[in-house]
């Protein structure tokens, strides 16, 4: 037993220096070359060995990662009129400068018909000075995009023609740019040489300090309809005070601007008879309307006041007709806010016919308000209809229903009258 122990420690021995030996002569070459050329030696050595796996995943997983994330990113359309050179670009990078625009402020400038016509072929930067240097403020271009567009010369003969008015801000007829010359030097004519006769020196402030509008706000009208302005001043005058004193809204006035072309006692006639009739709101179209339109226009104001009565309101009259506060009478109309807009000669139609005849109750009418939207004689129509049928609805959804599904609705009330149903699904049939 020891000879064998002795054998294999003296077999181990020898093993262990032939291994030794070749490590040492492989090592020794590179122990004595300088200290930086064997960090270079290292470092060739290093780069012939392959990566190992976990190296290259990562590596993989990284490439990987970039791909996706260039690839997920939207789509973003090449827009022409961003180019630093196109003259679209030019024309927004001045108005930005000029005014800091917000984006949807300079595509409300851009998107002008005329503005997007004429930019390729005119100077429109050079039209922006020249009427900023004249005082045109930002919110006259917002206005009025299309001052742009205007040819230089004519402008400035245009410009040169307003200032011999008597002018306090050229914005304030800044929509007379639009007139021809000859058209503008005609209204400048009229306008100057009524200058003596007003004390506002000018018809437009007279307007505006009348009806307590801003002059900008009357010209924006008044550019539309020329003849308020050269029309004759005591007529014109006369007809404005009568539409004061009968309190015609100063913003229908300028809207509605046609009454003015009707001399003073007519136009003071038809406001007296609106206001006998007790209309709430006067219109100036009740100047102008044919007689037999204004003949029934007052005789429904005088309908209406004779159904409300002594209530003051619709709301107040649907509370005494059905029984409720008014606070829940207009809890009710405002689940169908149509319902405020019905004339009450109307909804007292409905209410008759609903509650007298119709035998509804009033919570089931305050249930569906909307039929008090709908026509009376459909309403009568459908309901005599599905009485000859023997269906008496437990709801008025039915009679407000399309005419389609109207329709649907008797198909399957007559099925389930050929072919009796459980009381349940007639129920819901009917509701």
């Amino acid at each position: 037993m020891l000879r064998n122990l002795a054998r294999s420690l003296e077999c181990g021995l020898k093993l262990q220096l032939h291994t030794a030996t070749p490590l040492l002569a492989k090592t020794t070459p590179n122990a004595r070359r300088p200290l930086f050329t064997q960090y270079e030696y290292d470092g060739h050595t290093r780069s012939k060995t392959k990566p190992d796996l976990a190296t290259t995943a990562r590596i993989s997983n990284h490439a990987m990662l970039g791909t996706t994330s260039e690839a997920d990113n939207e789509y973003v359309p090449y827009r022409t009129e961003l180019e630093t050179g196109s003259p679209i670009a030019v024309l927004i990078s001045a108005l930005r400068e000029r005014f800091r625009l917000t984006d949807d402020e300079v595509q409300r400038i851009v998107n002008d018909e005329q503005v997007h016509r004429s930019y390729r072929n005119r100077s429109l930067i050079h039209t922006l000075d020249t009427l900023q240097l004249e005082g045109v403020n930002k919110q006259s271009f917002l206005e009025y995009p299309w001052l742009l567009a205007l040819d230089q010369k004519r402008l400035e003969l245009k410009l040169s023609l307003i200032k011999t008015m008597h002018m306090r801000d050229i914005n304030h007829f800044v929509p007379f740019l639009r007139l021809t010359v000859p058209r503008l030097r005609k209204l400048v004519s009229a306008l100057n040489a009524e200058t003596s006769e007003i004390a506002q020196k000018n018809r437009v402030y007279y307007i505006s300090e009348t009806l307590e509008v801003k002059p900008e706000i009357v010209t924006k009208y008044l550019s539309k309809r020329l003849f308020i302005l050269e029309m004759p001043y005591e007529m014109f005058e006369k007809n404005l005070q009568h539409m004061i004193h009968y309190n015609v809204s100063p913003i229908n006035i300028l809207k509605d601007l046609w009454a003015f072309r009707y001399t003073p006692k007519s136009v003071e006639l038809r406001l007296e008879r609106a206001q006998r009739a007790k209309k709430d709101k006067i219109m100036p179209w009740m100047v102008r309307c044919p007689e037999p339109i204004l003949q029934r226009s007052l005789k429904l104001s005088l309908d209406e006041l004779q159904v409300l009565g002594e209530f003051s309101s619709v709301v107040e009259y649907v509370a005494h007709r059905l029984g409720f506060s008014v606070t829940e009478a207009k809890a009710i109309m405002d689940r169908h806010p149509q319902v405020h807009t019905v004339r009450v000669t109307k909804i007292k139609e409905v209410l008759d016919y609903l509650l007298n005849e119709a035998k509804f109750t009033r919570f089931e009418i305050a249930q569906v308000p909307r039929i008090l939207c709908h026509s009376l004689k459909t309403t009568q129509q459908r309901m005599e209809e599905l009485a000859s049928l023997g269906c008496r609805p437990s709801s008025l959804v039915i009679l407000c229903r399309s005419l389609r599904e109207y329709e649907k609705f008797l198909q399957q009330w007559s099925h389930s009258r050929e072919a009796p149903l459980p009381a349940s699904d007639k129920q819901q049939l009917s509701s």
